[in-house]
């Protein structure tokens, strides 16, 4: 309960945090009316959620609530607390939040927040409506500060509008308030100071007047504008700043457009053109499938740009992945965007072929036979449902190509994930499935044979959005494949290279399969020194996501995608798991021997809270700041690393040995 009052408070300010909602909730006390009328509205509306029988989860989203809150500050700015505003306000906050939730219903087809906008509309009916409540009107305050401080316009401008969001036109709201801001993210701040002035710049340029620009009641909405569109809904980023400071722009004129039409009413203008602006530039960044639009929320802008580079230096900014449609080694004869016909919208396609002694053939290289490709199995490199096959074309002689039929024989596989793959040029007659079968990851499909445009047997894949033949292309990585001793996860090898499959051991997943209270007994040894037992126990979130978790209550989340075993998030203090995470975070099903391999470690794994905060700062930069590049040695059972190394256990699930620094963890056989 008290987490679902205190949410409201920090959502307002785009943050995720209880403490930061507590500090928030006690700055409103400055205006005791403000703040007596925001706990009321934040009351009111859970126990409306209540009566509506709407469960928990809808309370603990803070931007269900929020907006009631901001209603109900409002009454409490202009308002002196009364029997009639009490009601107003309870009224009002229930309303607010069924609106809210409508909206929010309405709005998430579309993928777009509702960010103030119930607040926006509700408001704006209540202060016309009180225009008829002679008992409200007699309550009307002069909400000027008894208790201030004076400075510099410049400065005294910009807190007061920082205040004004929580109705708190006050020098010393607005330090506070900034203060929490500041400790919470810095990105926030950075962008609430920026979007705020260059607001006022462009205000004064066109109204020919910076005093009467930065005396205007409604530049609150740079601020909000400025934030929400570079570390909330858009990442951190140089582009997104460039987009923000535009959004501020056009909020400026929304600002002053709506000032007129309202002010024959004298309606507040409130956070409408704040709404507006963003709301539309959502809307067109998320139908466009915007590169930098931040999918992940978290907790602060910097958490979730850390999430974000974490998972693209880790995974891959691509997010189809397949395998190799080979075993053995093969070496790329053309690769994206190539020099022959890997061009234009037919450009994300990758063509392999076998070489011994840097040729394709042997002999003379006249017959299909001399060369090595010719006949080699092909595997299928995801898993899926067959939807069209062809096998009864010629392979053709060596120097002619069929020019009529140019994917010669072929697949198209429909994956799990919804995407299609092509396999082209295959030996006439050597499809071993049929349209409709479903089929595994590397079961043998066809063979690879000469068929259609096709200079010499090589093997041609491609991803494509459609299950027709000769759909454009759409652009994919290979999860993982060898070159030489060293293991590649989600890239694209180039033209010329050697690269080996990595075909999937099925025992090591079974090792690292999981379930809900798996619970790993160790020896806690120091310095070779016996110092206690303790456990690991595996538990689900909310979300159901799993992780392990200690006695102390630290989290280590993890994932088994099939291909793979992998570590992605830890919450907590230092811990044994922590360091589990840095010794191995992530783990191929693959039988290896004397492998290497980088991963990119999260920078809040391995640096201070100082160092962290200055590389997300720079992070937003460039990306290239929060890489943390790490190599690993996989050998059998054990994976090692300057950190320590780990081994799985032979016969059961889990980890045998964990090890670092002067720390041994020897686990107890059940």
């Amino acid at each position: 309960m008290i987490k679902n009052l205190l949410k409201p408070y920090s959502s307002i300010l785009f943050l995720n945090s209880p403490q930061a909602g507590a500090l928030i909730l006690m700055i409103t006390l400055i205006n005791p009316s403000v703040a007596f009328s925001g706990m009321l509205a934040v009351g009111f509306t859970i126990g409306f959620a209540k009566l509506l029988g709407m469960s928990e989860e809808f309370l603990t989203q803070g931007f269900y609530i929020y907006n009631s809150l901001l209603v109900g500050m409002g009454i409490g700015f202009i308002f002196m607390p009364s029997l009639t505003s009490v009601a107003l306000i309870a009224f009002s906050a229930s309303f607010t939040f069924a609106l809210s939730f409508m909206l929010n219903r309405l709005f998430a087809t579309y993928t777009i927040p509702i960010l103030s906008l119930p607040f926006s509309i509700v408001t704006m009916f209540v202060y016309l409506a009180s225009l008829k409540y002679s008992a409200l009107l007699s309550t009307l305050v002069n909400n000027s500060s008894m208790y201030d401080i004076a400075l510099p316009i410049m400065l005294s401008s910009f807190f007061k509008s920082f205040g004004t969001i929580f109705f708190l036109p006050n020098n010393i709201a607005g330090i506070l308030l900034l203060s929490v801001v500041l400790y919470f993210s810095r990105i926030i701040f950075i962008m609430a100071v920026v979007g705020f002035y260059f607001g006022i710049l462009i205000h004064s340029f066109f109204i020919g007047s910076l005093t009467q620009a930065l005396y205007d009641p409604y530049a609150f909405n740079y601020i909000l504008v400025a934030i929400a569109m570079c570390g909330i809904f858009l990442l951190p980023t140089i582009r997104n700043f460039i987009l923000a400071l535009i959004a501020v722009a056009i909020s400026v004129i929304l600002t002053d457009a709506i000032a007129i039409l309202f002010n024959y009413y004298a309606i507040p203008v409130f956070t409408l053109p704040f709404n507006i602006t963003v709301i539309t530039f959502i809307f067109i960044l998320s139908a466009t499938y915007y590169k930098e639009f931040n999918y992940s929320i978290k907790a602060s802008p910097e958490k979730s740009l850390s999430n974000y580079l974490s998972t693209i230096f880790r995974f891959g900014e691509i997010p189809i992945k397949i395998e190799l449609p080979f075993s053995g080694e093969w070496s790329v004869y053309q690769a994206f965007n190539d020099k022959w016909t890997h061009k234009g919208e037919y450009k994300f396609a990758y063509d392999f072929v076998k070489r011994e002694g840097g040729k394709t053939f042997q002999n003379e290289g006249v017959h299909l036979n001399d060369y090595y490709s010719f006949g080699e199995p092909i595997l299928a490199p995801v898993s899926g449902y067959i939807v069209e096959t062809k096998d009864d074309l010629i392979d053709n002689c060596i120097g002619d190509v069929d020019r009529v039929n140019n994917w010669g024989n072929y697949i198209i596989i429909r994956s799990d994930e919804g995407f299609f793959v092509e396999i082209s040029h295959l030996l006439q007659y050597s499809i071993s499935v049929k349209t409709g079968d479903y089929i595994t990851l590397n079961t043998i499909i066809a063979m690879c044979g000469n068929s259609g445009y096709s200079p010499e047997p090589h093997i041609h894949i491609q991803v494509q959005e459609l299950a027709i033949l000769g759909a454009f292309t759409k652009e994919f990585c290979f999860r993982s494949y060898l070159e030489n001793s060293t293991l590649h996860f989600n890239g694209l090898p180039k033209r010329d290279e050697y690269i080996n499959s990595t075909l999937k051991d099925p025992t090591i997943n079974s090792r690292l399969t999981f379930i809900l209270d798996d619970t790993f007994e160790y020896e806690l040894f120091e310095n070779s020194n016996f110092i206690k037992n303790i456990s690991f126990k595996i538990k689900m979130d909310n979300n159901s996501e799993f992780y392990f978790e200690d006695e102390a209550k630290n989290r280590l989340y993890f994932f088994n995608d099939a291909s793979e075993f992998y570590f992605y998030n830890y919450v907590g203090e230092s811990s044994h798991l922590k360091a589990l995470f840095i010794l191995l975070p992530r783990l191929p099903f693959i039988h290896a021997i004397n492998l290497k391999y980088n991963d990119f470690l999260p920078v809040y794994l391995i640096k201070s809270k100082a160092q962290t905060i200055v590389i997300e700062l720079l992070s937003s930069l460039n990306k290239k700041y929060y890489k943390l590049i790490k190599s690993y040695s996989y050998n059998q059972n054990k994976i090692s690393s300057d950190y320590g190394k780990v081994e799985l256990s032979q016969l059961q699930k889990g980890f045998e040995i964990i090890k670092y620094e002067n720390i041994e963890l020897k686990r107890i056989n059940p």
